[in-house]
């Protein structure tokens, strides 16, 4: 197993089990806002430890100086890495994962496995490809590789614009087209 490489991480991310809750909670008492929420969908051509997922959520998205915060709920019972994580727990919501972002999606998986990371859940959405990896050293969390598309990162560069300005009113936000 090779050495861990640099790599810059750009989120941290939390299931949660109930997403209204979780924002409010972020932005009252940390300062984290606003949340920006994109509509519910459904993951297609996706898959979860080897098997079809086509599992329901809601995502927001919120800043706090350059730090990028994320709450995924699983809005239904689909088998997937956010109700497996969620399952056996008491709490509202807790640390999920961390995010790395790249342009050489293909590369950065292999670079991934060769630290002895294991995909866990793959998938892509309108916005690139996406794949969740488990590491034998740190079991309960994982690490998101993230393709970094034009449309991704437009919509990532609004989170951070607000945030960085953001003055504590209207904490919650539907995400804009980008």
């Amino acid at each position: 197993m090779g050495s861990t490489s640099p790599r810059q991480i750009t989120q941290i991310a939390f299931a949660t089990r109930d997403l209204d809750a979780s924002m409010a909670f972020y932005a009252r008492h940390l300062g984290i806002g606003p949340w920006f929420v994109l509509p519910a969908a459904r993951f297609a051509d996706t898959s979860f430890q080897g098997h079809p997922c086509a599992a329901q959520v809601q995502v927001a998205f919120a800043n706090n100086g350059c730090m990028e915060f994320e709450m995924v709920h699983q809005l239904d019972d689909t088998p997937s890495i956010w109700n497996d994580f969620l399952r056996d727990g008491a709490e509202r919501e807790r640390f999920h994962h961390v995010c790395e972002r790249t342009h050489d999606f293909a590369g950065s998986e292999q670079r991934l496995a060769a630290e002895g990371y294991v995909p866990v859940m793959e998938g892509a959405t309108v916005r690139g490809r996406f794949t969740y990896f488990a590491h034998p050293g740190t079991p309960g969390t994982y690490l998101e590789l993230l393709e970094s598309t034009p449309s991704r990162e437009a919509m990532y560069a609004h989170i951070l614009l607000h945030g960085q300005k953001w003055d504590g009113r209207e904490p919650v936000r539907p995400l804009p087209q980008l």
